[in-house]
């Protein structure tokens, strides 16, 4: 939703849809970088802005995509109404920043369905239990989508985003990376876990739990993308390897910190509510990996419950292998030891389905271009 002229191409085909007899919610986020630019202003003001108030002003950017989608629908003679969170009914907790939805009571837009009118919704953000306006973090207005289309018992769920699909690797940093048509919900969370931007994980949790065919689309083209479902197709056993264990795809994170805090300090996490990226446990420490940009709400949040840090490692980041089996495979292990012999590799660790790597951020796209190449191919 980055302009008015995408808004209106948006408009026109969501129309056609309409005109074809389905029964249509739109989720929409905000307008190509307002919420960073939101963010930006108030650390303008200060270092440390109340997370309250952060929330009241991000929902703003969202608020602004559904009335400008609701008028150009409007405008092409079809019948519409837009709605923030708290009006469409998703309850949160109370956790400002990182909210997590509780329950949906979407009455409101079933009412205006029955009336014949296409709902937009705004994402990203929901209402607490003590009526205070939240947001759901990172990702929340594909979160949004899936737990209204879940609530709704709809057919399908489309994800409308810059990429027509889920690729093999970043198409980004990737020359030739291969859409991937259909994947299932298990690979789908790997990737998503472990730095994919395509869908966010909690969004893929809600589908996973509730049985939701999800599909990635290009918000350009609206061309056929890839089908996230729970069920994988099957193989014929006589065409394949029966326990061909390989890499499927390969996700990646970069600019994170590497923060270490000591074991004494434990109680005091469960005040914790920032999103971490991924954690590390042994008997003296816990490791956390953090996206650098929130550096500064990190160490307010250490300083204010007097919480040590022992160490603090800048520009880190992971490369992350992606496939069933692939885990408790070493000659995979040692193949990308040998592909990435000129690498600063820090670390190798595996969690279900994945071989994650860390190393310096800035050699990120270099290894994921080299064991793309090595793992996949064109």
């Amino acid at each position: 939703m980055g302009s008015i002229e995408l808004i209106r191409n948006i408009a026109s085909k969501i129309a056609a849809e309409y005109q074809a007899g389905e029964q249509i919610v739109i989720v929409v986020s905000a307008m190509g970088k307002t919420t960073d630019q939101l963010f930006g202003m108030a650390y303008e003001i200060t270092d440390h802005p109340s997370r309250r108030e952060l929330d009241m002003l991000l929902t703003a950017g969202e608020r602004i995509t559904m009335s400008l989608l609701s008028l150009s629908l409007q405008e092409e003679g079809f019948s519409s109404i837009s709605f923030t969170g708290s009006q469409s009914g998703i309850i949160t907790d109370n956790r400002h920043g990182n909210a997590r939805i509780l329950s949906v009571n979407a009455f409101r837009i079933l009412e205006e369905l029955d009336k014949g009118k296409i709902v937009i919704v705004a994402g990203f953000q929901g209402v607490s239990q003590a009526k205070e306006i939240t947001t759901l973090g990172r990702g929340g207005s594909d979160t949004t989508a899936v737990a209204l289309a879940c609530y709704l018992k709809a057919d399908k769920c489309e994800i409308y985003t810059d990429v027509d699909g889920v690729y093999t690797a970043d198409p980004r940093i990737v020359p030739n990376p291969q859409k991937i048509d259909t994947i299932d919900y298990a690979q789908m969370l790997a990737l998503a876990y472990n730095g994919s931007k395509v869908l966010h994980p909690r969004a893929v949790e809600f589908g996973y739990c509730y049985n939701l065919t999800l599909e990635v689309k290009s918000s350009f083209t609206f061309g056929a993308g890839t089908c996230v479902q729970n069920c994988r197709e099957k193989t014929n056993a006589k065409d394949t390897i029966m326990e061909d264990r390989k890499v499927n795809a390969i996700a990646h994170k970069e600019g994170l910190n590497k923060y270490c805090i000591a074991r004494t300090h434990y109680p005091a996490l469960k005040h914790w509510g920032h999103e971490i990226f991924k954690y590390q446990i042994d008997c003296d420490s816990l490791i956390l990996f953090i996206e650098a940009k929130y550096d500064s709400e990190i160490r307010y949040f250490l300083q204010q419950h007097e919480i040590e840090l022992l160490g603090v490692d800048q520009k880190m980041g992971f490369v992350i292998l992606v496939g069933f089996g692939i885990n408790l495979d070493l000659s995979i292990v040692a193949q990308t030891m040998e592909v990435l012999a000129t690498q600063s590799v820090l670390q190798i660790m595996h969690s279900e389905q994945s071989i994650e790597i860390l190393l310096p951020s800035d050699e990120v796209c270099d290894s994921v271009r080299k064991l793309h190449d090595v793992f996949i191919g064109e």
